[in-house]
């Protein structure tokens, strides 16, 4: 498999440099625009933000990883989808626009009628670039995307940032939200260089269909579980709750994102390729979620030592309620790139039919926490979904198990090891920094000391990732 790997390595290089830089803008302009705007602003648009990710997901209806599953998928197959998720994306956008009155009685808030008829254009957008995503994938073709995300988060966070500067508020979400997708989506068909032929075939539709109706449906599913925090916050607390929740949350998900999305975009085309291996495709899966656990370790200890200074320095004083949230939601950030590792496995099986049945589960368990907790505040909600993550990692796993003998527990035991050198570093640093008086210092003085810590311990542990990650950054992809 030494080409094969030569060339996942590549991809998941260029992969990296298109997450890392895109979230890193992304969180900084996030930084900038939440030091000018208000909690409420960002409320406002996390109340209509279920509403937009379930439209993309029946844009997107699956369609994306159907097309990169099948093996020998064509110009028919890619315009055939094309044209259908343009005449979806148009036809949301109009159900959307006549919802806008609805949506903001049930939020009571007059102003999302507005926003709503305005952000759902989004919709219209996504839809032309699921074909184009999924050529690049196939072709492991991720600096295209990263030429094209880098730019569009650079230019989109220029012109919210502007916006904000000169008073327009929430708007200046709105305007950073769009400008980037427009973008994305300009560049996407400029620099994949692919024309659609003016066909549609019902044949090729009915089989994408056939295998993408199953994730469309789990993953509407799960982008309505995921989000009734959102719904149930905004509808009986403040915007401004909503707010910190949601500040809290992005900074969880820039980590645990960053590494999910990475591994994910990178380990199912190819978890494709040797499925039907089990050797090689639990030797994929062991390397996937210990680099995971590599990387994401460090950060959640650092998170919970560091939550506060973080936030008072980066957001300042008016968010601070977010502080006690981040802290919670650190624990969570293990766990989201490990279950879509496991799913990934599935997906690759062709097994989307299990993949909805896992996501019917899981989204029980998300309504049981909400009704348990939703009495008892944010705090309490908070806590309520670090918990059913975790179980929904049990979940997720149980069929990895059954099929290559990699079971939860098996998995926990891989990314433990990391977890005990970054919590025994996180401790030194933590100590140190109780003699730091300035909040900024602390910060530096804890991400120096931490790292320096983990780092050393990882060598004289002897982590295999860390002399990967290393061979990685300086070219030398070996052939093991």
């Amino acid at each position: 498999m030494g080409a094969l790997e030569h060339k996942a390595k590549k991809g998941l290089l260029w992969s990296s440099i298109d997450k890392f830089s895109t979230l890193l803008i992304q969180f900084t302009i996030g930084i900038i625009l939440a030091r000018l705007l208000m909690p409420e602003d960002f409320g406002l648009i996390g109340m209509i933000s279920i509403f937009m990710a379930i439209s993309q997901s029946l844009v997107d209806s699956g369609f994306y990883t159907a097309l990169v599953q099948k093996k020998d998928a064509g110009q028919r197959d890619f315009s055939t989808i094309l044209f259908f998720n343009i005449s979806v994306g148009i036809l949301l956008y109009l159900i959307l626009f006549a919802c806008s009155g609805a949506i903001a009685r049930f939020y009571e808030e007059p102003l999302l009628v507005d926003l709503v008829k305005v952000v759902s254009i989004n919709i219209v957008i996504l839809s032309t670039t699921v074909v184009h995503k999924a050529r690049m994938a196939k072709a492991i073709d991720f600096k295209t995307q990263a030429i094209a995300h880098i730019t569009a988060s650079v230019i989109s966070g220029g012109v919210g940032i502007y916006a904000a500067l000169n008073g327009y508020g929430v708007w200046a979400l709105v305007a950073h939200y769009l400008t980037r997708s427009l973008i994305v989506a300009f560049l996407y068909w400029v620099l994949n260089r692919w024309v659609p032929s003016p066909v549609f075939s019902q044949s090729s539709f009915r089989a994408l269909f056939g295998f993408g109706s199953k994730l469309m449906l789990s993953e509407l599913l799960k982008i309505f579980f995921q989000n009734l925090y959102l719904i149930v916050i905004g509808k009986i607390y403040r915007a401004e709750e909503l707010g910190h929740f949601t500040r809290a949350s992005l900074f969880k998900q820039v980590p645990s994102t960053l590494i999910g999305n990475i591994l994910q975009s990178v380990t199912f085309p190819l978890m494709v390729k040797v499925i039907d291996d089990d050797e090689k495709a639990r030797n994929l899966l062991v390397r996937s979620i210990r680099l995971s656990g590599f990387i994401l370790c460090p950060v959640i200890v650092w998170l919970l030592f560091f939550a506060k200074p973080l936030i008072l320095v980066l957001l300042t004083q008016k968010w601070l309620p977010t502080v006690v949230l981040l802290q919670i939601l650190a624990l969570d950030i293990i766990f989201h790139p490990i279950q879509y590792i496991n799913l990934n496995f599935l997906n690759a099986k062709g097994r989307s039919d299990l993949f909805l049945k896992l996501e019917m589960v899981k989204n029980s368990l998300t309504i049981l926490a909400i009704l348990l907790t939703y009495q008892w505040g944010v705090v309490a909600m908070t806590t309520g979904y670090v918990l059913v993550s975790l179980l929904s990692f049990f979940i997720n796993s149980y069929y990895t198990g059954k099929y290559v003998q990699y079971t939860a527990l098996k998995q926990l035991r891989d990314i433990a090891p990391y977890f005990l050198v970054s919590g025994a570093a996180g401790m030194v640093s933590y100590t140190i920094c109780l003699l730091v008086p300035s909040l900024l210092g602390q910060l530096i003085v804890g991400m120096a000391v931490g790292g320096m810590g983990y780092l050393l311990g990882s060598y004289f542990m002897k982590f295999r990732e860390l002399f990967e990650i290393k061979k990685v950054l300086q070219g030398k992809f070996s052939n093991q």
